[in-house]
C-alpha cells in the first residue's frame, strides 16, 4: 500500500490522539457480532449456517419475537422464540434452516418486535466452504473482517489508549545458508493487527518481497490469531533460482524489516544428514520357523508430518508376501508378520522400507523344521522350566510360551537347537486346523496345532502364538515343550468374556464371537457359517484401512460409487479398529478435515 508523506503523518497524529475511527464502539443496542453463511460441509444436508448476537449494553434485553433475516435472494426469516433474554456482555448463537443465506453479496438484518431494523451487516460474501466467518473486529465495533469462526465466543476487546506505539514486525529464516532443493522457511510476528479504511474497511496484508540473482517474488499474507505469519520458498533451479544472496523485505503498516540468506551450489558436508543412519529397520530375531511371529521395528531420526513408511517383504524366491504403510509420531514404526505354514519357502527373507527420501533394508532366515534335531545323548542339561504369560485367555488372543533349560550347554556343531511345542485339551486331544481348503471337502487335510522355539546361547526360549477360532475352544489346556529327553509343561484355560458379547442370555442360538455382531444394523439371525467364519448376508459398506496394528492409524473415509450412487461409509470395521480388550479404555479416535483441521478429538486444538 502506497502512502504520501502527508497521509502518513496525518495517520500517526490521529493514532496519538485517540483510538482510530474503525474502533468506534456500539453500546446502545444488541448487535450482529458474527455470521457464517457458508460453514464447512454441504449446507443443503444439515442445518449449519449461524448468526451470533452480542449485547454490549448494561441491561438485559428481551429478544422475544425479534427477527434475524436474509435480505437478498432467499429472504428467509427466523423469529426468535418467546422468553429469549440476552444479558449484558453475553452472546447467543442462532441456527434456523438449511441454506438460510446466500454465499454471495448477502446482508443479514436484526429486527425488533416492531419490525424496526436494529442492526445490519454490510454486504458479505463467503465462497470458501471452510471454518471462516464474517465477524466484527472486536466485539460490538463497526469494523468487520473475514477470519476463523468463533461461534459463541468473544472477538476480542479493543482497549482505548492515549499512548501510541508503532507496529513491531519481526522477521527470520530457519537457516542463513541453503543448498539447492532445500525449502527456505520465512516467518515472523507482528505486534498488532493493522486496518485500512479506504477504499473499503479491511485488514491490511503483510507484504513480503524476496529478491535475488535474476529473481523476484512478492507475497501477500495476513497474520494469524496469534499474530504470527509464515511462508516458504522452494529453492529449485528449474523455478529460476540461482546461486547467490537473497534479500527478504517485509512491510506492514508503516513498519519494515529485512533479512538475507545465501544459496550455495555445493552442499556443506557438515550439515548433510547421513541418510544411511536416519532410517533403520530390524526384526526381534534373525531366524524363525514357519508359524512363528516376526516382530518388525523401524526407526527414523527425521519425522516427516503426514508421511507414511512404505514397506515390502519378499521371501527367499523374491516373491512379495506382505506390504503396507505405517505412520509415526515419534519416529518409531512397529508391525508384525505371521509366517506361513502351508508350503513355505525356506531361506533368507528381505524387508525393504522407504520413508521420504530414506531407504533401509533388513533380512531374516526362515528355517526348515524338518532339519535334524539333536539326539537324546547330545543333551547335557538336566531339567526344563516352562511358563506362560497368563493362566486364562480369550479366543483369538495371543499367548507367550517361554522357558529355559538348566545347566544348558550349546552344541556349536548344530545348525539350530529347537524346542517342539504341542497342546492338549482336557480330554487329551490335540487342537487341529485345516491345512488346505480344496474345491470340495475331498482331499482336505487336518494338521495338529504345534509350534517351535529356538534356544539362545543361555538355554532360554520364547514364542508368541495366537489361539485361533475353530482350533481352540473354551476348555482347560496343557502346553508341552520337548527338547531331546527333557520335557516341560504348563496349564492354561480359554474362557469367554460374556459381559462383552452383544447377545442376550436368552439368545442361545446367537453365534459366540461372531465379528459381525459388532456392526450396528446387522440382525443376529442373518448369518451363515462358511469355511470356519460367520458370514453376514446383509450388504454393508465397510472401510478397511491398514490391517497392521499400529499405535497411530490414519483412516480416510472417502466417498464411493456403489450401484451408480455416491455413498459414504457409515461403519468402520476390521482389524485396524479391533483392539485388545485390555486396552479399550485408552483408544482415542480423532476426526479431521481434508485440510488437517481436527474436528473431534482428544487434543486441545480440536474444535470439539
Amino acid at each position: 500500500m502506497n502512502h504520501t508523506p502527508l497521509l502518513v503523518i496525518f495517520a500517526v497524529l490521529i493514532a496519538v490522539i485517540s483510538v482510530p475511527a474503525y474502533g468506534e464502539l456500539i453500546t446502545d443496542h444488541v448487535v450482529i457480532n458474527e455470521v457464517d453463511t457458508n460453514p464447512f460441509g454441504d449446507d443443503s444436508l444439515a442445518i449449519s449456517e449461524w448468526v451470533e448476537l452480542y449485547n454490549p449494553t448494561d441491561s438485559d434485553v428481551d429478544l422475544s419475537g425479534w427477527e434475524i433475516a436474509s435480505t437478498t435472494v432467499l429472504k428467509k426469516t427466523l423469529t426468535i422464540p418467546d422468553g429469549t433474554i440476552i444479558s449484558p456482555e453475553k452472546y447467543l448463537t442462532f441456527t434456523y434452516t438449511k441454506v438460510w443465506f446466500t454465499d454471495l453479496s448477502e446482508s443479514v438484518e436484526l429486527r425488533n418486535l416492531s419490525g424496526n431494523v436494529i442492526d445490519k451487516t454490510p454486504l458479505i460474501s463467503d465462497l470458501k466452504n471452510d471454518f471462516m466467518s464474517w465477524q466484527r473486529s472486536y466485539d460490538a465495533h463497526n469494523d468487520w473482517e473475514f477470519s476463523l469462526g468463533n461461534a459463541g465466543g468473544s472477538n476480542g476487546k479493543l482497549i482505548s489508549s492515549n499512548v501510541s506505539s508503532a507496529v513491531e514486525v519481526t522477521l527470520s529464516s530457519d537457516k542463513t545458508n541453503y543448498n539447492f532443493d532445500d525449502t527456505a522457511i520465512i516467518k515472523g510476528t507482528v505486534s498488532e493487527k493493522v486496518f485500512v479504511e479506504t477504499p473499503t474497511f479491511q485488514a491490511e496484508p503483510i507484504l513480503i518481497n524476496i529478491s535475488g540473482p535474476n529473481f523476484e517474488q512478492a507475497i501477500s499474507l495476513y497474520p494469524d490469531l496469534n499474530l504470527n505469519f509464515e511462508t516458504t520458498l522452494d529453492l529449485v533451479q528449474v523455478l529460476g533460482i540461482s546461486e547467490g544472496t537473497y534479500d527478504v523485505n517485509v512491510a506492514y503498516g508503516d513498519t519494515t524489516n529485512s533479512i538475507s540468506f545465501t544459496l550455495d551450489n555445493e552442499r556443506d558436508t557438515q550439515n548433510i544428514i547421513d541418510t544411511s543412519s536416519s532410517l533403520s529397520i530390524s526384526t526381534n530375531n534373525l531366524e524363525y520357523f514357519p508359524g512363528e511371529l516376526v516382530l518388525i521395528n523401524a526407526f527414523s531420526s527425521n519425522v516427516i508430518p503426514f508421511e507414511s513408511l512404505a514397506f515390502t517383504i519378499n521371501d527367499s524366491e523374491n516373491k512379495l508376501i506382505a506390504e503396507g504403510n505405517l505412520f509415526t509420531s515419534n519416529g518409531d514404526f512397529d508391525t508384525e508378520l505371521l509366517l506361513n505354514t502351508v508350503n513355505p519357502n525356506f531361506g533368507v527373507y528381505t524387508i525393504s522400507a522407504e520413508y521420504g527420501d530414506d531407504l533401509a533394508t533388513s533380512s531374516f532366515t526362515v528355517l526348515n523344521p524338518d532339519l535334524e534335531i539333536i539326539d537324546v545323548d547330545e543333551v547335557h542339561s538336566n531339567s526344563m522350566i516352562l511358563t506362560t504369560d497368563d493362566t486364562e485367555y480369550l479366543l483369538n488372543n495371543y499367548m507367550i510360551v517361554s522357558g529355559y533349560i538348566t545347566n544348558f550347554e550349546k552344541d556349536r556343531s548344530l545348525y539350530a537347537e529347537q524346542i517342539k511345542i504341542t497342546f492338549k485339551d482336557s480330554k487329551g486331544n490335540s487342537p487341529i486346523f485345516t491345512g488346505a481348503i480344496m474345491d470340495s471337502s475331498a482331499g482336505a487335510k487336518t494338521i495338529d496345532f504345534t509350534s517351535t522355539a529356538i534356544l539362545d546361547d543361555s538355554g532360554k526360549f520364547s514364542v508368541k502364538l495366537r489361539l485361533p477360532y475353530n482350533t481352540f475352544f473354551e476348555d482347560n489346556y496343557t502346553v508341552r515343550a520337548d527338547y531331546g529327553s527333557l520335557t516341560g509343561s504348563a496349564s492354561f484355560s480359554i474362557v469367554s468374556d460374556s459381559s462383552n458379547l452383544k447377545n442376550t442370555p436368552s439368545d442361545s442360538n446367537a453365534p459366540v464371537g461372531n465379528p459381525n455382531m459388532s456392526i450396528p444394523g446387522k440382525p443376529v439371525d442373518d448369518t451363515k457359517f462358511e469355511n470356519g467364519y460367520f458370514v453376514s448376508n446383509v450388504k454393508t459398506m465397510i472401510e478397511k484401512v491398514n490391517r497392521i496394528s499400529d499405535d497411530l492409524i490414519s483412516i480416510t473415509t472417502e466417498e464411493k460409487i456403489l450401484n451408480e450412487q455416491i455413498v459414504k461409509p457409515r461403519v468402520l470395521s476390521g482389524s485396524m479398529v479391533t483392539v485388545s480388550k485390555d486396552v479399550q479404555s485408552i483408544v482415542n479416535l480423532q476426526v479431521s478435515s481434508e485440510s488437517g483441521i481436527c474436528i473431534i478429538g482428544q487434543n486441545s486444538d480440536c474444535l470439539v
